[in-house]
């Protein structure tokens, strides 16, 4: 890359930079997205059962249940035992199967910037091997992107990632819905469900071996104001010092 075409691309960062709205690299907060507050900050058409203080090997017999514990072999006997995705002993959502179709397991309700790309981000795994849970995630009412299948392992956590534009709306309805209704099996557990804004930058290439022809400045000129103001001035000073 020659010394010109870095150059543009330096004052194409930062420009970018500069014109960037602040704090637009940071996400929506999720309260209690590691789940490390128990049951807090989210709701579910599921019935919830109390983590128990000793080992109740039967508690999460009941379909359609869930709980927010540190372990799932703690509270059902055909479980495996596992710790959570964040730091393998926290907590996390520990959930029964529903036969009844389209219940929500998860949701909660997030404020967001409009026009703006976001990535959703979620981990699960299964805690029993038979029949696994098909986890279908969507925003306000839109799914995202196909289906995360999870294996018959247990205790394999398994993330689920797909992008989301918000258009004109500001706020966000985060779901989650388990699509399959057998009873015998279809367990898992929940954590670490994330939404993101994407970086506006994130294809720009700074170095590179193969010759590319310079931008034409009038077309970017209004764009790269700021950061041709802010580089005018640093080519000055050094000037400045070359002379004294």
């Amino acid at each position: 890359m020659t010394a010109q075409h870095k150059m543009v691309a330096a004052v194409i960062v930062a420009a970018a930079f500069a014109f960037a709205p602040a704090g637009s690299a940071a996400g929506p907060v999720l309260l209690n997205a590691s789940f490390s507050l128990g049951y807090s900050g989210f709701t579910s058409s599921y019935g919830y059962l109390a983590y128990p203080g000793v080992e109740s090997p039967k508690l999460m017999y009941p379909e359609g249940m869930f709980t927010v514990g540190s372990n799932p072999g703690f509270v059902h006997d055909r479980w495996t035992d596992f710790g959570d995705h964040t730091t393998g002993d926290g907590l996390m959502m520990i959930v029964n199967g529903n036969r009844a179709a389209d219940m929500v397991v998860w949701s909660t309700t997030v404020d967001v910037d409009s026009n703006t790309l976001y990535d959703f981000s979620a981990w699960a795994a299964s805690t029993y091997w038979r029949s696994p849970s098909s986890l279908a995630f969507s925003i306000n009412g839109q799914l995202l992107d196909a289906p995360l299948f999870l294996p018959s392992d247990r205790g394999v956590w398994q993330q689920f990632a797909a992008p989301w534009y918000s258009g004109d709306t500001s706020t966000a309805v985060l779901a989650l819905i388990n699509l399959n209704t057998e009873w015998n099996g279809n367990d898992f557990a929940l954590d670490d469900i994330a939404l993101t804004v994407r970086p506006q930058i994130s294809d720009l290439i700074i170095e590179s071996d193969d010759p590319e022809p310079v931008p034409d400045p009038g077309s970017t000129l209004l764009l790269l104001s700021g950061g041709l103001a802010g580089l005018a001035g640093m080519v000055k000073r050094r000037g400045m010092k070359k002379a004294s």
